[in-house]
C-alpha cells in the first residue's frame, strides 16, 4: 500500500513539474547540447528482489539526419557496464523526450524536465498485473 502511495505521489510530482513548465520549450533548446552527456539515476521501485535500480545513460553524440535525431548512446547499471542502445529522440512535443528498450525488455520513456533532469517511466515486460503495476518512475540527473 505504501509503495503505491509513494509511486502516485512521485507521478503527481513529475506531472506537476512538466505542466508547470519547469524546463524550456523545445524551440529554445539546443537538443544535442542538452542531451549529450552522462545521465544517472534509478528506478523508483525495484523490479526484482535484490535487483540494482541504478540506470546510467551515456549519450556520446547526437545529430540530425533526414529530419530525425540519431544518437550514439550506451545504457547500463554503471558507467563501466554499459552497452550500446538505440535511442529514439522525439522533439515534436513541448519538450524533447528520449525512448529506448533496455536489455531486460523494459521500455523507457523519459522527458527533459530541465537542463539537468530527465523524468518518466520504465514499463516492465510482464504479462502479470495491470499496466500501473508494470510502470516504474525513473529520474535521471545529468552528471558533469
Amino acid at each position: 500500500m505504501k509503495r503505491g502511495i509513494r509511486a502516485a505521489r512521485l507521478a503527481l510530482f513529475v506531472m506537476a513539474g512538466l505542466m508547470a513548465g519547469a524546463g524550456v520549450a523545445v524551440a529554445q533548446v539546443d537538443v544535442a547540447k542538452v542531451l549529450v552527456g552522462t545521465w544517472k539515476g534509478e528506478l523508483q521501485q525495484r523490479t526484482q528482489k535484490g535487483a540494482d535500480p541504478t540506470v546510467v545513460l551515456i549519450i556520446k553524440s547526437l545529430k540530425q539526419e533526414d529530419g530525425k535525431w540519431v544518437a550514439s548512446a550506451r545504457v547500463g547499471p554503471t558507467e563501466e557496464k554499459t552497452g550500446p542502445v538505440q535511442l529514439e529522440i522525439d522533439t515534436t512535443g513541448a519538450k524533447p523526450s528520449v525512448r529506448w528498450t533496455g536489455g531486460s525488455g523494459a521500455s523507457y520513456n523519459l522527458t527533459l524536465l530541465d537542463d539537468k533532469n530527465l523524468v518518466g517511466t520504465a514499463t516492465l515486460t510482464t504479462s502479470q498485473g495491470s499496466q500501473r503495476d508494470r510502470d516504474r518512475s525513473v529520474k535521471l540527473e545529468k552528471k558533469e
